[in-house]
C-alpha cells in the first residue's frame, strides 16, 4: 500500500512561457524530488473557465504552444507527462519531444457528455503510437471527470478501457 504517481495539476505552464523556461520547470522537478513514486505533470486547460475558453478559441487551428515546454519536460526528472489529444488541437507529433518519458495520453474528452466510442479511444491511442513505444504509452482521461453526472463519467471511463483493450488486442497485448 502506498502512492504509486504524484501528479501535478499545472495551469501555468501553457501560458508563461518564460516563467517556465526561466524558474518553471526547476520548481516542478523541486517539488517532486525525494519522491519514491513516479512523478507526472499535467498541463491544465481551465475546463470551465470563460477565460480559458476564449483563450482557447484563439489559439487557431494548431495548440503549438507546447512546443515551448516539452523539451523543458523532456530534459526534467518528472517521469510522465499527462496531454489532453481527444478533441483537442495540440498536434500528436508533438508526443515525439518526449520520447522516453511515459506519456499519459487523453482520450476521453471531459469538455462533452458525449461518451466516446472504444473505437475512438484506440485510433487516439493509436496515433500516439507513431511517436511513443507502446511501453511509453497509458490512456487516460483530458482532464477529471468531477463536473459530470456519474452515469456520463462512467460511461466515458468503461469506452477508455474498452479501447485500451481492443488495441492492446490489435497489437497482442492481451
Amino acid at each position: 500500500m502506498g502512492v504509486d504517481v504524484v501528479q501535478f495539476d499545472e495551469p501555468a505552464f501553457n501560458v508563461f512561457f518564460d516563467e517556465v523556461r526561466d524558474w518553471g520547470a526547476k520548481t516542478l522537478e523541486r517539488s517532486a524530488q525525494g519522491l519514491s513514486c513516479k512523478s507526472a505533470v499535467y498541463i491544465c486547460f481551465g475546463y470551465g473557465i470563460e477565460a480559458n475558453i476564449k483563450w482557447k478559441q484563439g489559439l487557431g487551428e494548431e495548440w503549438r504552444h507546447y512546443e515551448n515546454v516539452f523539451p523543458l519536460l523532456a530534459n526534467s526528472h518528472i517521469d510522465q507527462v499527462s496531454l489532453e489529444c481527444q478533441n483537442s488541437r495540440v498536434p500528436m507529433e508533438f508526443i515525439e519531444m518526449l520520447r522516453g518519458k511515459d506519456v499519459l495520453v487523453g482520450a476521453i474528452d471531459v469538455g462533452t457528455h458525449q461518451v466516446e466510442t472504444p473505437e475512438a479511444v484506440a485510433d487516439v491511442l493509436r496515433r500516439a503510437l507513431q511517436y511513443a513505444d507502446v511501453a511509453h504509452i497509458q490512456g487516460c482521461t483530458n482532464c477529471g471527470l468531477i463536473t459530470m453526472p456519474r452515469e456520463a463519467a462512467t460511461a466515458k471511463l468503461r469506452a477508455l478501457a474498452a479501447g485500451a483493450d481492443l488495441l492492446s488486442r490489435e497489437l497482442g497485448l492481451d
